[in-house]
C-alpha cells in the first residue's frame, strides 16, 4: 500500500504531528521559489500569450508589470493575512498567484483597451 500526504508548517489551526506518526514516513521538503524565478515563470507565460493573442505591443510592454504587481500583492497577502483557527481558510499558495495569471490569459485583444 501507498500513501501520499502533504501539509503546510504547523500554526494558524494546524497541530503538529508527532514523532510516533513520523516515524512511518518519508519525508521529502520543497523550497519555496524565488521572486526573481516566479518572475521569470510567469513573465514568459504572458509573453506567450500576448504573441499568440497577437495583442498590441502597448499591452505585451506589461507583462512585467503585471506578474510583479501580483506577486507583491500575493506576498502581502500571504504576510498579513495569517490562518487562524477562526479563519483556516487564509492559507495562500503559488495556486492563488497562478489563478490570476491564467485570469489575464483567458481575454482577448478585443476586450482590452490600450
Amino acid at each position: 500500500m501507498h500513501f501520499v500526504a502533504a501539509m503546510g508548517l504547523p500554526g494558524g489551526g494546524r497541530t503538529f504531528v508527532t514523532p510516533r506518526f513520523l516515524r512511518h514516513v518519508n519525508m521529502v521538503c520543497l523550497a519555496n521559489f524565488d521572486d526573481d524565478v516566479m518572475i521569470k515563470i510567469f513573465s514568459t507565460i504572458l509573453q506567450w500569450f500576448f504573441v499568440k493573442g497577437k495583442f498590441n505591443t502597448d499591452v505585451s510592454k506589461q507583462e512585467n508589470k503585471i506578474v510583479t504587481a501580483t506577486l507583491d500583492v500575493y506576498k502581502m497577502a500571504a504576510k498579513e493575512l495569517l490562518p487562524t483557527p477562526v479563519k483556516s481558510h487564509y492559507l495562500f499558495n503559488l495556486r492563488d498567484y497562478a489563478k490570476v495569471i491564467i485570469g489575464v490569459c483567458l481575454t482577448d485583444n478585443t476586450t482590452l483597451v490600450s
